[in-house]
């Protein structure tokens, strides 16, 4: 057998041996990088998930309390525990619908006398709903989150009630109840950004059986029942109500499909939120990559095949040299080059490498002008997707508004505007997602000291990408109203 006959076969033998192993490794990465990645997406959306529940509950509690400050009312109610006066009835009466009619979220409000009656109250018959979820003296009774199951069925929307003891001058004068519509909480349910095509958002609260969501689940066949009971050994609703974690074995939702999980537990309402996908989504995407590698496995095995006399024997050397300034490159030296002796295909090769080489380094030149312009503008230049998130900010918005960037990419961007800008804002991105850019939008966003700024916006959308080329400047100017 001749030294080329040997040289083939023991390419063919070290070709085959390299791919089986290299395949076996990827196939075995991969699987890993899955599910680590599955695990970091499940936790990125939870986390992000319980922030803006977080944030819903937070502006309920304010509300409640914009009600509970407002020194008319309170005065007017020790007006009416001291005489039963009912002029000061009637103007409890006119506040309470005054605050009912400027909140559309609000659905009943109440008020109570020292003693346990009630005063007065706007909307629905909160003195019964109030009766049922504080069976304890009003006059004990702190600020709390209660939801109230019994209201779902009406308009497909959970209830969400506060109630508050009322003071003024240090003295106990009643107790305030607000009963609240879970209109953001379906709709943060029903957001299906980052979820896959079988992920899910479900928000649950305790019941004797197990859990019950605050909302209808995916499926047709659920949809119609509204709240369901989750009552399975192994559902992850159960863990959700028992703290954070993520879970990626023997967990089974309400349809039997085996799932992965990440659950955080809302404490000031008791309620647990799940994020989940169903196990079989992701084996898909590892055993689709399976089957893939092993037709690259077998096409590369043919090249190889091919290929391994003539790069062999002929031109193992140049190729060498060709690598060793392509990793010259790679290791930051951008003017090295490779050399052309020959005028055959190698030669064109190595002529073709350097001209890349050479654009290459051009590009890499723009590449840091264009960094350092984004870095140093005064300007907060960003960019962003439709889906509600920042993909990169420039340090003028840390500087600006005091969030880093890591801190406004982990969450929608809408989690930072003004609830009043918020739908204004949609439409805006909706706009852009239609390829129409935004010139001169303001909007008011959350800085993470609390206060809010005043952002005018100039925004181009690229509907190749579906990205979002924004550029904003702090403006005291306020749109008109």
């Amino acid at each position: 057998m001749d030294i080329r006959t040997k040289l083939v076969f023991a390419f063919i033998a070290v070709t085959f041996a390299s791919l089986a192993a290299f395949g076996w490794f990827m196939y075995r990465t991969a699987n890993e990088m899955t599910d680590e990645a599955a695990i970091e997406q499940l936790e990125g959306l939870a986390e992000s998930s319980a922030s803006a529940i977080e944030n819903i509950i937070d502006g309920w509690e304010e509300r409640v309390r914009l009600v509970a400050s407002r020194t008319q009312l309170r005065m007017s109610l020790r007006d009416f525990n001291a005489s039963r006066d009912p002029v000061a009835r009637e103007r409890i009466q006119r506040i309470l619908d005054d605050a009912a009619a400027s909140t559309p979220t609000v659905v009943a409000l109440a008020t109570y006398a020292r003693g346990g009656a009630l005063v007065a109250q706007s909307g629905g018959p909160a003195d019964s709903i109030l009766a049922e979820l504080y069976p304890m003296s009003r006059a004990e009774a702190t600020a709390r989150v209660d939801f109230l199951g019994e209201s779902f069925a009406d308009d497909g929307f959970p209830r969400v009630a506060y109630g508050t003891r009322l003071k003024l001058d240090g003295e106990s004068i009643g107790f305030l109840f607000v009963l609240l519509k879970g209109t953001r909480l379906v709709n943060l349910t029903e957001e299906r950004a980052g979820f896959g095509d079988t992920g899910e958002l479900m928000i649950v609260m305790e019941d004797p059986a197990g859990a019950r969501t605050l909302h209808p689940v995916r499926g047709d066949e659920f949809e119609a029942q509204g709240a369901v009971l989750l009552d399975g050994e192994r559902d992850p609703a159960r863990k959700a109500l028992e703290g954070d974690g993520v879970f990626r074995e023997d967990m089974v939702d309400y349809r039997g499909e085996e799932v992965w999980a990440a659950t955080r537990f809302i404490s000031s309402t008791g309620w647990g939120l799940v994020v989940k996908f169903d196990e079989a989504e992701k084996r898909t995407s590892i055993r689709h990559f399976g089957e893939e590698l092993f037709s690259l496995a077998l096409a590369l095995g043919g090249i190889c095949i091919a290929a391994a006399l003539f790069l062999g024997l002929r031109f193992a050397t140049p190729i060498h040299k060709l690598a060793a300034a392509a990793e010259k490159i790679r290791e930051g030296d951008y003017d090295a080059r490779a050399a052309v002796v020959r005028e055959d295909e190698i030669g064109e090769l190595a002529r073709t490498f350097n001209r890349m080489a050479e654009d290459l380094q051009v590009q890499v030149t723009e590449l840091h002008q264009f960094q350092k312009f984004f870095d140093v503008s005064l300007d907060m230049l960003c960019i962003a997707g439709t889906d509600g998130y920042f993909k990169r900010t420039n340090p003028a918005f840390e500087r600006v508004l005091g969030w880093s960037s890591g801190e406004l990419l982990s969450k929608p961007f809408l989690a930072l505007v003004h609830e009043d800008d918020v739908r204004a804002t949609e439409e805006e991105i909706a706009s852009l997602a239609e390829g129409n850019p935004t010139i001169s939008f303001v909007n008011r966003f959350r800085c993470a000291d609390g206060t809010w700024k005043w952002l005018r916006w100039n925004s181009y959308p690229d509907p190749d990408t579906g990205l979002l080329y924004a550029i904003a400047r702090e403006t005291r100017v306020q749109p008109e109203s």
